[in-house]
């Protein structure tokens, strides 16, 4: 029998080396951030289900979580662990840890403006005084 000859094309890998100082990082290497900070917020969120509102404290877990976890500058762990960490513990990929990110950005967003109405004071037009408790 004659062996079968592969049809198959090998993918040429592009070298983006020559792009120097506007060279990009991969995908995956910008977002490290958004996973990471996903993984806490949906480890925290988890543990404050778990322990009860009244028995969990965000200050000490963070804390916590930065003993295990490092820091996101520190990069103490990779991309690929840090979503095989999320698959296993929130069944969660790449794209859904990006769109858990931004609904999160999303509802800081709108915290800090509430939080910003409720602490802005209030204007009261003074401009309409009224005669009736002035004596002459």
């Amino acid at each position: 029998m004659a062996g079968l000859k592969s049809t198959k094309t090998q993918a040429i890998v592009i070298d983006d080396s020559a792009m120097e100082q506007f060279k990009v990082e991969s995908f995956d290497v910008r977002k490290y951030n958004a996973i990471f900070y996903s993984i806490r917020d949906l480890y925290g969120r988890e543990s404050q289900r778990q322990l009860g509102a009244d028995n969990f404290d965000w200050a000490a877990f963070k804390a916590q979580f930065e003993i295990c976890f490092g820091r996101p500058e520190d990069r103490r762990y990779t991309i690929e662990q840090l979503l095989i960490f999320a698959q296993k513990k929130f069944n969660m990929g790449l794209e859904d840890l990006l769109v858990y990110n931004r609904k999160s950005w999303k509802r800081r967003e709108e915290q800090q403006k509430k939080y910003a109405e409720m602490d802005a004071p209030t204007v009261t037009d003074n401009s309409t005084e009224t005669t009736d408790n002035i004596s002459n």
